[in-house]
This record gives structure tokens, sequence and C-alpha cells, in this order.
């Protein structure tokens, strides 16, 4: 730039934009002030990229939209330009601005803006596959048909060349998650596995086949596989040893194995996070003196490397707390007094050291609430009528009105004799009669009353709707529509003696009994009857078949 002057200086100020905002992207290193002037479309937009490597994502969004105007600008002025090609050109603008939407958590914005680019579908193979690639991880577990849809455009011919290493990598990366939770686990082995041949020192792959173990309920060897790798990279063994320590919790049962493999990690032993975490499990545990030994390791490591960090009073001020809850007072008091040492106007550490020697040592106690700040300095000037007349309080005293004399005796009056409330009769049933006592059991359901026998069945109402499938009743004949007044009868009505005398002479075969035997005429009525409930029936079941349509099962593509 500095030694050539032609017409193709503008690219190679574009390129040289292109390289500072790369490194600021994936090498996190601050870009130096070379001095570009943004006047065209693509330095605004490479100034932004560097913007986002930095993590100035509000700033970043206004250079992208100040380079969208420049390049509608910029190709409005070309006679040769077409509509498409703007688009084509604005859909790497856009797609930087759904990623910094993405980045905000704005996820619903960033996937509208990604659909809407591939709906155009434009000719840059690069720009299609991260733009695939970052819906992909927006759907994460779920949608994944839609994700196995998007990985084949990550696939398409010359990817390779137009995305970074670390681009490619992340890919890739997806591409195995994806296969894990698609159930797909050899594809998802094999390529985790071709990832740590690639980059043997990288954690991902690592734990992808870790989670992929677990998913298969290998926990042990999952756990295996994660211990191999801490000690072939003790670089790494902080975090895979966090995550060793989060299966041994999920299995329930290795709890004291987890705390050894966090207390383990040197370097995070006295982070509060780690503390707190440790103490928790421990009291779960039941096991205090391991809870109180991991408090004295980090107080003794502020002691002696950060002993004016607040965190410092703060782990002596919980470790005591944390003593006196569960019965060691006298490790507590020697907690406490360090404390007050170092504070002697805290008033509150001052209080709780009485508190605790109250317990052990009652003369010391008196002795030391001599030190506490009189009332009188401690008093604070509080309305006490306008804090109970206030808005917000849950008591408000009444306000006495003033009485004059005639009312003051009164009020004594009523003071001295307590007036009767009067008792409201109670209403009696319109049917009371005095003279009868009343039932004792009146207050039971009528069911649950020991003189209850049950409902009286009427004998002469028409047993309508029972009976078995078929049966005729002695209306039906009424209700036939072909016996009308201008058709003579063909046979005698039911009911009459003529029809049960008919049909007491025809026995239908199924039922004829031996000559022999004897057969009243209730057997032979009742017989007669059957045989029309038989015939009926089976009249009903012919007329009311469906055919059944076998159904087959849905197939999956």
């Amino acid at each position: 730039i500095r030694n050539s002057q032609d017409e193709y200086e503008e690219e190679r100020k574009t390129n040289l934009s292109a390289v500072v905002a790369a490194q600021s992207t994936w090498e996190r290193v601050m870009p130096e002030d070379l001095g570009l002037r943004e006047t065209t479309y693509e330095l605004c937009y490479n100034s932004a990229c560097a913007l986002i490597g930095q993590g100035k994502l509000n700033e970043a969004m206004k250079k992208l939209r100040k380079a969208e105007e420049l390049c509608r600008q910029s190709l409005s002025e070309d006679t040769d330009a077409t509509e498409e090609d703007t688009e084509a050109e604005l859909a790497i603008i856009h797609g930087q601005m759904a990623y910094i939407m993405q980045l905000q958590g704005r996820t619903e914005d960033a996937l509208q803006l990604y659909n809407q680019i591939i709906k155009l579908k434009p000719t840059d193979v690069g720009l299609l596959a991260v733009i695939a690639n970052n819906i992909i991880t927006i759907n994460k577990d779920q949608n994944v048909f839609d994700s196995k849809k998007k990985v084949k455009l990550t696939n398409a011919e010359g990817v390779e060349h137009k995305l970074s290493k670390k681009q490619l990598q992340a890919i890739e990366f997806n591409k195995a998650l994806l296969a894990m939770y698609t159930n797909q686990a050899d594809q998802c082995r094999k390529l985790s596995a071709s990832l740590q041949s690639q980059s043997p020192e990288h954690l991902l792959p690592v734990l992808i086949q870790a989670a992929q173990l677990c998913r298969e309920k290998q926990h042990a060897k999952a756990i295996g596989l994660l211990q191999d790798f801490a000690e072939q990279h003790p670089a790494n063994a902080a975090e895979i040893k966090l995550t060793m320590a989060q299966l041994k919790i999920a299995q329930g049962i290795h709890v004291t194995k987890a705390c050894m493999i966090l207390r383990s990690i040197e370097e995070l032993q006295h982070k509060p996070g780690m503390v707190s975490a440790l103490v928790t499990m421990y009291s779960h545990e039941e096991d205090i003196d391991s809870a109180i030994e991991v408090f004295t390791q980090a107080i003794q490591w502020y002691q002696q490397f950060q002993p004016e960090s607040p965190v410092h009073l703060s782990l002596i001020r919980e470790a005591a707390n944390f003593k006196l809850k569960h019965g060691r007072k006298k490790e507590a008091i020697s907690d406490l007094e360090e404390l007050w040492k170092q504070n002697p106007k805290d008033v509150h550490t001052l209080a709780q050291l009485i508190s605790a020697y109250s317990l052990v040592d009652p003369e010391k106690a008196k002795v030391l609430s001599k030190h506490l700040p009189s009332s009188d300095t401690m008093s604070l000037k509080v309305d006490v009528d306008a804090l109970e007349n206030s808005h917000g309080a849950t008591y408000v005293r009444k306000k006495a009105g003033k009485l004059t004399g005639d009312n003051q005796q009164k009020e004594q009056g009523q003071g001295e004799v307590k007036k009767k409330k009067k008792k409201k009769k109670g209403k009696l049933p319109k049917n009371y009669d005095p003279k009868v006592t009343p039932d004792p059991e009146r207050w039971l359901p009528m069911r649950e009353r020991s003189y209850y026998r049950g409902r009286k069945k009427g004998k002469k109402k028409d047993q309508v709707g029972k009976g078995t499938q078929g049966s005729t009743t002695a209306g039906s004949s009424e209700l036939d529509a072909s016996r009308t007044a201008s058709s003579p009868p063909t046979s005698p009505r039911p009911g009459s003696a003529a029809a049960v005398s008919a049909a007491s002479n025809v026995i239908p075969p199924r039922h004829q009994k031996p000559a022999g035997a004897p057969a009243t005429k209730k057997k032979q009525q009742r017989w007669a009857g059957m045989d029309t409930v038989i015939m009926s029936a089976h009249r009903v079941v012919f007329l009311t078949l469906i055919p059944t349509v076998a159904r087959l099962p849905p197939k999956l593509c």
C-alpha cells in the first residue's frame, strides 16, 4: 500500500482490513488503527467484523447499517448492476446482522433473517454454509429434521476454499453433535474421532464422545475416557475434572468421589464457588469435618496470598456461621475473634461473638457486652405515630375522638353493663307438628336410615326398552305403520286369547322336548317369546354388520 499507487489501491486496503478483522475475530488480537477511511461498503463491513471480535456488538450493528446504505448507493450508481446483484451483495451484510442478533439472544429475529437469505438462493456457497451452521446451533436438539436438511448446505462443493480452518472445524463439531442428537451413535463416534485426530489437544471431541457414552448409559467408560485425556493433557485438566465430577454427581452414589476430584483441582481450590460447592456436598453427606477442612484451606490460601481481600473476611464469617450451625462453638468463637480484631468497630461481629460466648461462657459474654454502644447512641429518630399511620403499615392505631361529658357517662355505663345479643329463632319446617317427636335419623341420608327398604317398582308400568335385543312389547304393534286402519288385521292382536293359544301350539324344533315330557302353558308362552327374540336378534346382527378396514402403520422416511 505504501509503495504502490494504482487502480487496485482500494482492493488492497479492503484485504488489509479483512486480515485485521480476522485477527480480531479468531486470534483475539486488538487491531491497531491503520487509518483506513471507510469510504466503501467493503471497508465498513470489515470494520464491523473487527468490532464483533472485540465484543462491541451495538457499534458493529451501526457499522453494518452504514455498510448497507453505502452498498445500495454504490450499486444504484452502477448501470450494469441488476437487482439480483444488489441482493447478493446485501445478503452477506444481512447474514452478519443476523449473527449479531443471535449473539444478543434475539434468536427469533436472527432465524427469520437467516431463512430470508436462504430463500434468495445466493451463489456464495460459503455464505450458505455459515448460515446453515448457525441455524443448526439455534435448533440445538430441537427440530432435528430441519437441521439434517441444513447440513447438506455445509457439504457443498468448494466450501473448504471459502471458509477458514476454524469455521470448518466448528461446522464439523456441530455435525457430530447433530449425529448424537439424532441417535446416530456410529456416525457421532466417527466424526468425533476424526476431529480428535486433527486436533488432539482440543476438548470438544472428547466431551462429545463422553456425552455419547452417557446417552448409552456407559458412565464408567465415559469417566475413564475423560481421565485418560486429563492425564495426557494437564493444561486442560481443570475443565475435564469438572466434567468428571458432574458425571459422578449425576449418578447420585459417588458424591464423595466427586468431592475428591474437585479438591484435586489446585487452581480452583480457593475460589468461593468451589468452596461453596464442596461444603454443600459434604454437608449433604454429613461429613462436617471435611467441610470445615475446605474452609480452613481456603482461608489459609487467602492469608498467604491475599490477606486484605474482602473474600478472605467473608470466608471467615461463613466458616464461623457454619460451625455455629453444626455445634462447633469453640471453633466458631476463634473465627469471630479473628474478625473482631481486624475490625473492632464491627457491631455485627461483636453481637455474633457475644451470642456464641453466651452458650459457652456467660461471664465472658457479659464482659464483651460492655463494648457494645449505648442505646442512646444507637437510637434512631423515628416518629412512631407517623410510622403506624403510614400507608404501608400492617397495623393502624385508631385515632381517639374527643368525648363530651354526656358521651363519657354513656360509655362508662355501657362498659359496666354488657349488652346481651338476642339470638334469632331458627326457622321450622312448614309441616312441623310439636306433638310429634322428630325423627332421630332425620339428619342421615335416606339410604342410610334403618327403616329404608328401597324403592318400590311399579307393576303396571310398561317395561319399555327392557329385555334382550329385538324383543317386542305390548304396544309395539300399535306403533307399526304397516298396520293402519285400512288394512285388515292378518292375525289376532297380541295379548288376546287366540294369540296366546296359537303361540303355545307352535314350538320351534330347537326347543322341542321328548313326547313324554309335560309342558305347561307358561313354559310354552316363554319358549314362544324366546323364539321371537332369537329370530329378531339374528336379523339385527345380520343387518348391522360393518366391514372393517386394516390400517397399516405409517412408514417412516
